[in-house]
């Protein structure tokens, strides 16, 4: 195997639109050593890389898409959060960076979990009766 050396100068020098390009459609153009530090600069430019590209250089399907991965800041203990996940979800799969069908099973199980509160909600004892 080819060990290449990474500048990480010259990748400093790319613009943060075209690093955000890199990692949603060139990745498998550069090493991952290299995918990592277009992470680094974007977290130290202010972009947060998973949330301008979506992926991870850790995981990716035989499709070329993320995964998608719930971090436990999208616990749902309210309809709010389940609208935040489902705008994420969605937001995921039009560009590209959550598999349609993960998204479509994911997001079925939001509206599983929003009809069960629904249901608590409904089933609750009306107090002063």
């Amino acid at each position: 195997m080819t060990s290449y050396k990474i500048d990480r100068g010259l990748l400093e020098q790319k613009s943060t639109e075209e690093i955000v390009r890199i990692l949603k459609k060139e990745r498998d153009d550069y090493a991952p050593e290299a995918l990592v530090m277009l992470e680094e600069i974007l977290r130290t430019r202010g972009v947060e890389p998973a949330a301008s590209a979506g992926t991870s250089t850790t995981q990716r399907s035989e499709t070329g898409v993320a995964p998608y991965q719930a971090g436990p800041e999208e616990l749902i203990g309210t309809p709010g959060d389940a609208v935040k996940v489902l705008n994420h979800l969605l937001s995921g799969v039009l560009n590209g960076t959550v598999d349609p069908q993960v998204g479509q099973v994911a997001s079925n199980i939001v509206m599983g979990i929003l009809r069960a509160m629904e249901q608590e909600l409904m089933q609750e004892p009306e107090e002063g009766r």
